[in-house]
């Protein structure tokens, strides 16, 4: 049996390790399939489609803005060999299940991909098949040869002088943002509020850090994870291991604001943190608590001073356009941005993808989701401001801080 992966297409370019994971589980439980991959950031339509074409099963990992993308390919395949099944995985099938479920479409996975692929692999006919929570002691770790890392690593290379590449250390988010599938509607990785966050254990994930270290001389190491201070002890536990190890590759986290205290801070540059990328989102008080971020300046602002003081580089990204922001509102986070002094600075307008609090389904229905993101898009406003006022305010934030942009608002600047 042979299946095709194919990782969606978006202008940047990242690992795919959803497909990476998928691929080594399937393979780990069925000596029978050969499994094929794709990523549309790097391979044409036509060389996907070719190499699909004699599939049983071609399985799409889509965001929403990839989603269009994906039913495209799939029904240029299904022309050719209208007896492969496609499938579609990922945040936004499983955020709107039922509207992923098109002509060109036969299966939608709903959750974690692992068992449920598998399942239609093995025979499942369920058109919604929904996954299971999958814990890390039944997965191997994802196949990247399979999914063509190197790829993703050169570009690294050629974008930043440094190999780098990324990890996951859990499943799931106990926050819940407005703004986030992972947050509000809990899309992917479960309700972790019924105890679905799933930690990896430590020596594991340092075990395929080294390997991986070894094997593709990494440079720096990122995590996938939204949020990988999800617990303080978990990431103490992470750096006192590390150093033990004489593991010296440093690593780049993703941080939220309200999880964080000096002594994290001073063990994670001691295990080699370079940097930090946390969600400032905004400098209003009441667009935080608005947005359930489970944060307040005085925590961001403290979190910073203190990865600072630890010696540690600091990334901040903001957010413009909550439902109820005004142009004052937007004032304190210009401020607040001066204030922090950041090292680097990320500014999007807010996107209501499906699935989160601010989609409308009926309002939004038309959306070209290929051509909008949150780097921009030309529909969403506050109840405020238009969205022209919010690109120029993306805009004056992103002249105000030219020199410490990050690559995507550079790319889009």
């Amino acid at each position: 049996m042979k299946i095709t992966l194919v990782h969606g297409k978006y202008f940047n370019s990242w690992e795919a390790l959803g497909l990476g994971y998928i691929g080594a589980y399937l393979k780990s439980r069925r000596r029978d399939v050969e499994v094929n991959f794709f990523q549309c950031c790097f391979d044409g339509d036509a060389e996907v489609i070719r190499g699909a074409e004699d599939s049983d099963i071609v399985a799409f990992s889509c965001t929403t803005p990839t989603f269009p993308h994906a039913v495209k390919i799939a029904g240029r395949i299904k022309e050719i060999n209208p007896s492969v099944r496609t499938v579609v995985g990922g945040y936004h099938p499983s955020a709107v299940a039922s509207e992923s479920l098109v002509n060109e479409i036969d299966h939608v996975v709903v959750g974690e991909g692992e068992a449920a692929l598998l399942e239609i692999v093995e025979g499942r006919t369920d058109r919604i098949a929904i996954g299971r929570p999958m814990s890390f002691e039944e997965l191997p770790w994802p196949d990247r040869n399979l999914i063509k890392n190197e790829r993703n690593i050169e570009v690294a290379f050629h974008d930043n002088n440094k190999r780098i590449t990324s990890f996951q250390s859990h499943r799931g988010c106990q926050f819940s943002c407005k703004y986030c599938l992972d947050g509000h509607k809990k899309a992917l990785y479960g309700d972790v509020r019924k105890g679905l966050v799933r930690y990896r254990p430590v020596s594991d994930l340092l075990d395929e850090i080294e390997e991986v270290v070894r094997n593709f001389s990494i440079d720096l190491f990122k995590f996938s994870d939204p949020t990988w201070n999800t617990s303080k002890e978990w990431v103490i536990e992470f750096c006192e291991q590390k150093i033990s190890r004489r593991l010296a590759v440093p690593f780049y986290p993703n941080i939220h604001a309200g999880v964080t205290s000096e002594d994290m801070f001073k063990i994670m540059a001691k295990a080699g943190c370079h940097e930090i990328a946390v969600g400032v989102e905004s400098g209003s008080p009441e667009i935080l608590r608005q947005i359930g971020k489970g944060t307040t300046v005085e925590k961001i602002r403290q979190c910073v001073k203190w990865a600072k003081n630890a010696g540690i580089l600091v990334r901040g990204y903001f957010i413009l356009g909550m439902p109820e922001e005004t142009e004052e509102d937007l004032k304190l986070t210009e401020k607040f941005a001066e204030e922090l002094d950041l090292d680097e600075y990320g500014f999007t307008i807010l996107c209501p993808y499906p699935g989160t609090f601010m989609y409308n389904p009926e309002k939004f229905r038309t959306v070209d989701w290929e051509n909008a993101d949150e780097y921009s898009n030309d529909f969403w406003q506050t109840d405020h401001l238009s969205n022209q006022q919010l690109k120029e305010w993306q805009q004056r934030l992103t002249g105000n801080f030219k020199e410490k942009l990050t690559w995507h608002n550079k790319a889009i600047t």
